[in-house]
């Protein structure tokens, strides 16, 4: 007979709870039953070394993979019995696609693990305890490094830039690690992990793109071209010109019936190569000449390598911002101030600046808050471009300070007294003289001045010297950044 519907019912419901019962322990991990790996374990951990992995050392990781174990009862976290878990599978997948993220997959033995998780899931494996405890470990340590690198960068900017650091909220690594075990979690926390900025996004966007450029072989180099080349001339490299501009983006315009084999520097060509040297920092005229050549024919694993170092510095930003950011692009000659936390274009104040020479007096890269502005600013000159570059100026020629506004005065209050610029003065410069120029329009730091304190003494500043603005790069200044709108910025920090 058989037996009633409502029982068969009753029964598949019991069975389709025990099914995802169990599907959520095996995600997490957590086997009844699990293999007793605690001494070579704690072995391994003790020592901070792993000798199968790529950076065998993990000094520096081996509290966090230590308290990792001491939450887990030192039971595995990525095996069920004797084998991977779903997670373990799931993660080392990531992990294997770590260059997507601009990071490197052997950093985090992502070809051992997966040749391990492979081994151990054949049912013909019967594997050592200690060889399982190598696996258990060598997942942990690559997870911690993992979730580090996206979390913060995989070094600290302090070995870089001295004076970048911005405090970062605490969270522990081996909390981060733990809900991985989680596949149904994964890809989130991961994302959770990494900078939530829309320039993030789009660099990683970016990364994918130039990897597939980097992948064409048709792109570059280009055929020999002439030592310039002139709008108009004749060019038989036109074709492959037009090939590598479309596949970067700077030509998007349509091209007209039998423009494409023609071989002529045609009027597209020249626009789509000053799109192309206004994005490369040169002055857009349309020429092709040695310095743009080269950079047309720039291998593209060299951007590659710049939009990994890119998406690098951006780890190293705090993960919120306390007040809307001003950043400033040294190398792009830019500035954006954030109306909100947000970093959409169309809620940013943007606008071109001027910062310090690359070769001699660049601007360093740090991080400070703006404390204060200050209209109608003396501008005490530094002691370096005194010595330097005026002292000489004005013994040579007595009407030179009266002439750019500069007076000389003795002592360091604010109120220290003028007095005049005779040679002997002059030559006590640095020592208890010092130059300073009168507010006004000629005022090196124009009509406002934005004050961030910092040991570099690296301030904003207006400029009369516009016509520098106008120049396709701009690294002139001494150091400090000269703002092309300092209206508009001083309206935005004084909102």
């Amino acid at each position: 007979m058989k037996p009633p519907r409502r029982v068969l019912l009753r029964l598949f419901s019991a069975c389709l709870l025990v099914v995802v019962g169990c599907s959520q322990n095996r995600q997490v991990g957590r086997d009844p039953s699990p293999v007793n790996i605690r001494a070579p374990l704690q072995a391994m951990v003790r020592s901070a070394k792993h000798s199968n992995l790529h950076w065998a050392a993990f000094p520096e990781f081996r509290r966090q993979v230590k308290q990792l174990y001491e939450r887990s009862g030192w039971r595995p976290l990525w095996l069920w019995g004797p084998r991977p878990t779903e997670a373990a599978t799931q993660l080392i997948a990531r992990l294997a696609a770590a260059d997507s993220l601009g990071l490197e997959p052997a950093d985090y033995d992502a070809q051992w693990l997966g040749h391990e998780a492979r081994e151990l899931a054949s049912p013909l494996t019967v594997p050592t305890k200690k060889r399982l405890a190598r696996f258990e470990l060598g997942l942990s340590v690559a997870a911690v490094r993992f979730t580090t690198a996206l979390r913060r960068g995989r070094v600290s900017p302090r070995s870089v830039h001295s004076e970048l650091f911005r405090p970062r909220p605490s969270r522990a690594a081996e909390m981060a690690v733990d809900s991985l075990r989680d596949p149904a979690k994964q890809g989130r926390i991961l994302e959770h992990l990494q900078p939530h900025l829309l320039h993030y996004q789009l660099l990683k966007n970016g990364l994918a793109h130039y990897r597939a450029l980097a992948r064409d072989t048709t792109l570059v180099p280009l055929p020999p071209l002439p030592p310039v080349v002139q709008p108009g001339m004749k060019l038989g490299a036109a074709p492959r010109l037009r090939h590598l501009l479309e596949a970067t983006g700077d030509l998007t315009r349509a091209a007209p019936t039998g423009t494409a084999t023609s071989t002529q520097y045609t009027e597209d060509l020249v626009a789509a190569v000053k799109q192309f040297q206004t994005r490369q920092g040169f002055e857009p005229n349309g020429v092709i000449d040695a310095s743009t050549a080269t950079r047309l024919n720039r291998p593209f694993e060299n951007r590659v390598r710049q939009i990994e170092l890119a998406l690098e510095r951006y780890r190293w930003l705090p993960a919120t911002f306390k007040a809307p950011p001003i950043i400033v692009n040294i190398p792009a000659f830019r500035l954006d101030a954030f109306r909100g936390l947000v970093d959409r274009e169309d809620d940013m104040l943007s606008m071109d600046v001027v910062v310090g020479d690359a070769d001699d007096t660049h601007t360093p890269v740090f991080a400070a808050d703006m404390r204060y502005l200050i209209f109608r600013p003396y501008w005490e000159v530094p002691a370096s471009i005194m010595t330097a570059e005026l002292v000489p100026k004005a013994l040579e020629d007595p009407s030179y300070l009266e002439q750019e506004g500069l007076v000389l005065v003795s002592g360091e209050s604010d109120r220290a007294p003028e007095v005049p610029p005779t040679p002997k003065n002059l030559k006590q410069i640095g020592k208890g003289m010092r130059l300073r120029q009168r507010p006004g329009p000629d005022n090196a730091l124009g009509l406002v001045k934005f004050l961030l304190p910092n040991a570099n003494n690296i301030y904003l500043h207006d400029t009369p010297a516009k016509g520098l603005f106008a120049k396709a790069r701009r690294d002139a200044s001494h150091g400090c950044v000269r703002l092309s709108d300092p209206v508009a910025l001083a309206a935005h920090v004084l909102r």
